[in-house]
């Protein structure tokens, strides 16, 4: 009798089985996720340094265009007295002294009597009869001892070594004026004012080395007569008008 009742509860059972066996299971709900705000997103996206010790490369500084631009250097010094190349440096001239990577030997420097600047550590360096270009190769010579490159620059500060003199009452500015560039009589006489109304424009003397070199007719030579009469004028001549 057992046998039997548990053999008919078998057969009742097994087909309920075999369904739920049979049957599908259902997919997991997908849920998805929250939306991010724009400041999570930004702070996602920025680089992290692995380490404290290398830090996070700037995109100016790995910019090729700016590594290609390279260290500025330094050229010619701007300002002062603008001389030409053929100028020559005399006494009581001022220069001004530029070496590259070496600040102690700047300076403005007197050109002293004896035709000498004096530089802290190279010492003292001839700087009369030189141009300013031929000045620089005697420095650069010079700081040679303490640089393995050296390049100088050179500028003429102020003009004292050439003067041109006028003098008499014509004149409106009597008194020296410093000879920077060639110049002809009429222009010289333009840079000192003029002349004077009672100025004696017909007669006015060139002194050269203390002789007479010869007279200038001022009046031929605004008209346009006798152009040779304006002459270049040398450091140390005198010009009289009474």
């Amino acid at each position: 009798m057992r046998t039997a009742f548990w053999a008919a509860v078998f057969v009742i059972l097994l087909p309920v089985g075999i369904g739920c066996a049979a049957a599908p299971q259902a997919a997991p709900p997908q849920t998805t996720p929250p939306p991010q705000s724009k400041q999570q997103s930004s702070q996602e996206q920025k680089p992290v340094s692995l380490s404290p010790l290398i830090p996070i490369p700037d995109k100016q500084a790995t910019d090729p265009a700016k590594m290609a631009e390279g260290p500025a250097v330094p050229g010619k010094l701007t300002g002062g007295v603008p001389v030409g190349e053929a100028y020559v440096i005399g006494p009581e001239d001022v220069v001004k002294v530029s070496v590259w990577e070496e600040r102690n030997f700047n300076g403005t420097y007197l050109v002293r009597p004896d035709g000498r600047i004096s530089i802290p550590l190279l010492g003292e360096i001839v700087a009369n009869g030189l141009t300013p270009t031929q000045l620089e190769e005697a420095i650069n010579q010079a700081a040679g001892k303490f640089l393995t490159v050296t390049h100088s620059s050179v500028q003429i500060e102020h003009v004292g070594s050439k003067k041109i003199y006028f003098d008499g009452e014509g004149i409106a500015s009597p008194g020296a004026m410093e000879y920077i560039v060639p110049i002809k009589i009429l222009d010289a006489i333009s840079a000192r004012g003029s002349l004077k109304e009672f100025a004696n424009r017909k007669n006015i003397k060139v002194l050269r080395d203390g002789k007479p070199l010869r007279t200038v007719n001022y009046n031929d030579i605004i008209k346009g007569k006798h152009p040779e009469q304006n002459i270049f004028l040398l450091p140390g001549d005198h010009v009289i008008v009474n």
